[in-house]
């Protein structure tokens, strides 16, 4: 049997693969582009992706590179365990052997009934699952080995195909879904549903003329308060006033509206969200076909308090502008060529080269605090009483330990009950892991803790060069627009965890040294 000898040219081979998949073709023919790149580099006959099943010890091949005069293999069904991607997938790592004499297996299903002399296979995992592998095999055996570099390839081909599909399954999962509420929504269009809120009815002139028992609860007031004022009462500015009058005067022209996230002012000048909903209501006397804007007697709306949603929307959508853009494939690529120009250059190159790569990790880090935001918001609150001087005097151990070239003081009272969750531990540390990393080499940060008579202050103040602009206003605003975006997920945690057990989170005098974030919390009863 002829061997055959390897081509890779690592340099082309990622371009080639960069260029396939940053195509707007559909999936199947872009990871076809991308075996083709394989078996070009890897001077192989074919390359495969197939999709299995550990349970069933189902393989079928799914996509496949053109085989010239043999049969297509695509929609080929086999048993699993007959397979070389059997290795690839209990493996869970990339399988390659120039010649099936060399590791024993001259004589399996693969060598004896389908030729099969020599293969490289990667799984390919979707959901932290094994979903298939992509392979590349060919009739005669390689003259060497695959080398590391060949085996890196074939990883991040593996990489990519699985980051694709599973952003394929979460689109088609989204559109059903999307489908359902469709429906839902469809089969609750004229249903006032008593599980909201709030409900209430306006005459034509906008005034209240019936709220229900739950306005106490909602907005603080009683019934008598609000009855006959009107709708404006509970708006937040003119801006909003507005917006409450065209929404009114939709209704009054016949249509059934709904506002998500509209802002309201409860009695106390606290200022909430709630989902509106208001629709016509007609005399009865003229029959429903006939009825016209003019036989409108008042409209009937129905709120819901949206505000924690509202909050986890925002989390949500900080999450997907930093991730969205194809974060562990664009990472996997730069990490690719970091490591390429690393073998290459030498001396300060080398060092911007490893600093990329350094970068490139720091993304990865972001993905992960990216996990564990969603992961607190998914928690329920437990709201407790909390003592702030064992949990401050926990962290400043534990991060004391992790940078020892850090001074972390604690100082306040011995005891400072608060009404918080354990939650606040997390974003704690946040605060002080943030500062030893940043503000400088021996960082000195100090915890202090402040009783005044309606809430207890935690604060964390470092001597470093200061919280950045950036920083400074993502943390205070709790917003995120198209011009303002932080460069890290971890303030955002304290953020969402402070504001989520009713505390506040400020950043004091930028003009004073170093940075000083303090956290405001209710006290325990």
């Amino acid at each position: 049997m002829v061997a055959m000898r390897g081509t890779f040219d690592r340099q082309t081979a990622y371009s080639q693969l960069y260029e396939v998949m940053q195509t707007d073709r559909p999936l199947k023919d872009r990871l076809q582009d991308a075996l083709e790149v394989g078996v070009s580099q890897f001077g192989v006959d074919a390359g495969i992706v197939t999709k299995i099943d550990q349970e069933t010890d189902d393989w079928e091949v799914r996509i496949s590179t053109d085989t010239g005069d043999a049969p297509d293999p695509t929609g080929l069904k086999r048993d699993l365990s007959t397979t070389f991607c059997l290795r690839t997938v209990q493996e869970e790592g990339v399988v390659a052997f120039a010649d099936v004499a060399d590791v024993g297996l001259e004589d399996s299903t693969d060598a004896v009934e389908y030729g099969i002399h020599c293969y490289h296979g990667a799984p390919i995992m979707v959901d932290n699952e094994p979903y298939g592998t992509v392979c590349f095999t060919a009739q005669n055996a390689r003259a060497e080995p695959f080398s590391e570099a060949e085996k890196s390839f074939s990883h991040l081909i593996a990489q990519m195909a699985g980051y694709e599909i599973e952003q394929q399954q979460y689109e088609a999962e989204l559109a059903e879904r999307a489908a359902e509420l469709d429906e839902r929504a469809e089969i609750y269009r004229a249903v006032i549903d008593a599980s909201f809120d709030l409900v209430f009815r306006l005459d034509l002139d906008g005034r209240f003329i019936y709220t229900s028992p739950s306005v106490v609860d909602l907005l603080g007031y009683e019934h008598e308060e609000l009855d006959g004022r009107s709708v404006a009462t509970v708006q937040v500015d003119a801006e909003t006033t507005e917006r409450a009058w065209e929404l009114f005067d939709r209704v009054l022209s016949g249509e059934t509206i709904e506002e998500h996230y509209f802002p309201v002012e409860t009695k106390a000048g606290d200022i909430i969200y709630v989902d509106l909903r208001a629709t016509p209501i007609y005399d009865s006397r003229v029959p429903a076909d006939q009825r016209t804007p003019e036989d409108i007697v008042a409209v009937q709306a129905m709120s819901r308090d949206a505000t924690d949603r509202k909050r986890r929307d925002g989390l949500i959508s900080v999450i997907n502008r930093v991730l969205r853009h194809n974060l562990r494939n664009d990472v996997g690529v730069i990490n690719g060529y970091a490591e390429m120009l690393e073998d290459e250059l030498e001396g300060q190159q080398e060092t911007l080269a490893k600093r990329v790569r350094t970068t490139s990790d720091r993304l990865l880090d972001l993905s992960e605090t990216a996990q564990k935001l969603e992961e607190t918001l998914d928690s329920p609150i437990e709201r407790q009483p909390l003592d702030l001087r064992p949990l401050a005097d926990r962290v400043a151990d534990q991060l004391g330990g992790a940078y020892p070239d850090a001074s972390i003081t604690v100082a306040g009272p011995e005891t400072a009950v608060v009404d918080s969750a354990p939650r606040l531990e997390t974003a704690l540390w946040e605060l002080v892991d943030n500062a030893a990393k940043h503000a400088g080499e021996a960082p000195r940060i100090e915890i202090e803790i402040a009783d005044t008579e309606t809430h207890y202050e935690l604060s964390v103040r470092d001597d470093g060069p200061g919280l950045p602009e950036l920083e400074r206003s993502v943390l205070q605003s709790g917003e995120e627009t198209p011009l303002v975006h932080g460069r890290g997920l971890g303030l955002w945690l304290v953020y969402w965890i402070v504001t989520g057990v009713d505390g506040t989170v400020t950043v004091a005098d930028p003009h004073r040294p170093g940075t000083t974030i303090e956290l405001r919390l209710p006290t325990a009863e």
